[in-house]
């Protein structure tokens, strides 16, 4: 089993998505999805010209950034339309979990991560998540079942030094970002062969 831990306000979390389900996929093993609630990797840095070397460092590599998750978003063919600064994505991560108990969590977070990113949902909208709920088959959805505890999942991945997205976690093993999906691919297949550089 491939686990992609993932909030809806990381465009890395986004990118890395589609990729993981095509390589879980490919290797016949099961994707799960896990929510964690972080803050956006692209949160703008105040530009302004009376602003010392270290934040003109800081903005240089938020500008850097986003300018890379732009180039990987255009390669996958995503439609990014925000500039993705932090927002509460508590309601649509515990949806994510109501979804992943019925088997949906990927047509759920597909969704979600296509419609927030394009600037089309609000992440912190009951009803607007609820809507995608039904879309995907989900009727009821209680926001405050104790099922969905996002602090109880929290803590779990704290447990196992999980604290930022993507992380992939593999049999023990674990990957922060999505650079690792070719180590990932050659872990599962028992580490045959030289391994990916």
């Amino acid at each position: 089993m491939i686990e992609l831990v993932l909030d809806f306000v990381s465009i890395n979390s986004y990118l890395a998505l589609n990729p993981a389900k095509r390589l879980a996929d490919d290797l016949g093993v099961d994707l799960k999805l896990t929510p964690l609630r972080t803050t956006s990797e692209l949160g703008s840095v105040a530009n302004s010209p009376d602003v010392d070397v270290a934040e003109r460092h800081r903005q240089v590599r938020a500008d850097y950034k986003q300018l890379d998750a732009m180039r990987y978003a255009a390669v996958q063919g995503l439609k990014i339309a925000i500039e993705g600064n932090d927002c509460d994505s508590s309601v649509a991560l515990r949806g994510l979990l109501a979804s992943q108990d019925r088997n949906k969590g990927f047509e759920f977070a597909s969704a979600v991560f296509q419609r927030y990113w394009a600037g089309e949902l609000a992440l912190d909208s009951f009803s607007a998540i609820l809507d995608v709920l039904k879309e995907v088959g989900i009727r009821e959805f209680v926001d405050s079942d104790p099922r969905w505890d996002l602090e109880r999942i929290s803590e779990e991945m704290n447990e196992r030094e999980i604290s930022s997205v993507p992380t992939f976690w593999v049999e023990g093993e674990r990957y922060s970002g999505r650079q690792h999906l070719p180590m990932i691919k050659w872990q599962l297949e028992g580490y045959k062969g030289p391994g990916p550089l």
